[in-house]
């Protein structure tokens, strides 16, 4: 249960990076409101089955209110038993009376209720994720169709390397975080699940209506259901948590190339900034991409827990508390991670200022060097690409060290090779025009965004 006062997630130093909304899902309020309603579920379902009476049943439903618990009873129960659930079940007990205290809890394990109700904080946040990688996926396609024609140096291995569109390069991040959406999705339909085996997971304690009480509590919630519900099973959640960390690295590279992109010396996008927005102490011309690093923070931080909830599946026998644990600190963190990521990205995305002048001008920081492939392709029509790809090569070497244009370069290479006349050279300056060089740029774009483009 998380405690609402400590912590990155309340403190004044932090607290702003993660959404509020999200936090407010893993309160301990909540979390013992899930528990309530996985027990009166559990009662329902088995006085729907003449498991335990009616009545019983219908005041554990009525009680099943967090509000009507001292938290800090709780608290202190559970720090004075070394157990997580009994000082809830006891003070659960003396709210519904003696004529309900017995039915509650029939026939279920601890893990079953801890894990139910966790499933029911991870669902609801996982609708608030959901919502932030849609805003983020608009954001993204709105962003790829304004810019599908401006054009900028493509860069390989931290070096100018072709020309692209900057939508072509939001077009690809639009793509990999829709594929996040499907994968996290998938994931979910299994890892969203209820588990009510009991002790070992054979429903030992359920009378043979074991499988049954299960099934019903999970359409009552809208879940599934496994066919052998044993405790030490975590693959299918652990998969989930490592779909969100595979998002967040996708996250984190959006980001990363944001900061680039703002780098002084290469000014072609940055963040948004409203006045009030202080990028140091000291000096205040900084506009610090403060935004983007947060993203690249908690992306960390949840990338970080992939590894815990690999590790979290290694457990002994048919119950292990030793991962158990891991796990019930791991999962609130991971999911208000996740979900604050999904909306900082779409707060990001929405306030990207594109300096298109920008990126014209470092497109002829190399003097047309960044060409190169056009010329050498075209005058490996004349002698062969290997041949080309030598003259050229030479060419790049004589502009670097002369300081003259790539053009110029190319001429006197030509010519010392004997081919100024046989080589069109009133074609070179198409060759070495930025815009006539995207490739399929546009239309790949286009073909992510459906061909629906509102400019």
């Amino acid at each position: 249960m998380m405690n609402n006062s400590v912590g990155m997630f309340n403190t004044f130093l932090t607290c702003h990076w993660f959404d509020d909304d999200a936090k407010a899902i893993w309160t301990d309020a909540k979390t013992l409101q899930g528990w309530l309603d996985v027990e009166a579920a559990l009662a329902k379902a088995q006085a729907e089955l003449g498991m335990i009476p009616v009545a019983a049943a219908e005041i554990i439903n009525l009680k099943a209110d967090a509000n009507l618990f001292d938290m800090n009873k709780i608290s202190d129960g559970i720090k004075s038993t070394m157990h997580p659930l009994v000082p809830f079940l006891r003070q659960f007990e003396e709210i519904c009376g003696e004529e309900a205290a017995s039915y509650i809890h029939w026939g279920a394990t601890t893990q079953n209720i801890i894990d139910a109700g966790a499933i029911l904080q991870l669902r609801e946040s996982h609708n608030l994720l959901m919502s932030g990688l849609n805003g983020t996926l608009t954001k993204l396609a709105d962003l790829a169709a304004e810019t599908k024609n401006v054009p900028m140096a493509g860069r390989t291995h931290g070096q100018q390397a072709l020309p692209i569109t900057f939508g072509f390069k939001v077009a690809a991040w639009h793509e990999e975080v829709k594929n996040h959406v499907k994968r996290i999705n998938q994931a979910s339909e299994d890892a969203f699940m209820i588990n009510m085996g009991g002790a070992v997971g054979t429903f030992a304690s359920m009378e043979g209506n074991g499988r049954e009480v299960q099934n019903r509590i999970a359409s009552m919630f809208n879940l599934s259901a496994p066919n052998v519900p044993v405790r030490t099973s975590c693959d299918s959640l652990s998969t989930y948590i490592c779909m969100l960390g595979l998002m967040a690295a996708t996250f984190e590279k959006i980001a990363r190339e944001m900061i680039f992109l703002q780098r002084t010396e290469i000014a072609e996008a940055e963040e948004g900034f409203h006045y009030g927005k202080i990028g140091s102490s000291t000096m205040p011309q900084k506009r610090n991409p403060q935004q983007a690093m947060n993203i690249v923070g908690i992306a960390q931080l949840l990338r970080s827990r992939m590894a815990l909830a690999d590790m979290s599946m290694v457990r002994m026998n048919e119950g292990d508390a030793t991962q158990e644990n891991v796990m019930d600190v791991m999962l609130p963190e991971v999911a208000i991670f996740a979900v604050s990521l999904s909306k900082n990205m779409e707060k990001l995305i929405s306030g990207v200022k594109v300096n298109s002048d920008k990126m014209l001008e470092n497109l002829n920081v190399t003097r047309g060097m960044i060409l190169s492939e056009s010329v050498m392709l075209e005058l490996a029509r004349y002698i062969g690409r290997p041949s080309a790809h030598h003259a050229i090569y030479n060419a790049t070497l004589a502009c670097a060290s002369k300081q003259i244009s790539f053009e110029q370069a190319i001429h006197e290479e030509l010519e010392e090779m004997g081919l100024a006349d046989k080589f069109d050279l009133d074609h070179l300056s198409d060759l070495l025009s930025p815009e006539k060089y995207l490739g399929e740029s546009v239309q790949c774009v286009e073909k992510e965004l459906g061909g629906h483009i509102k400019l």
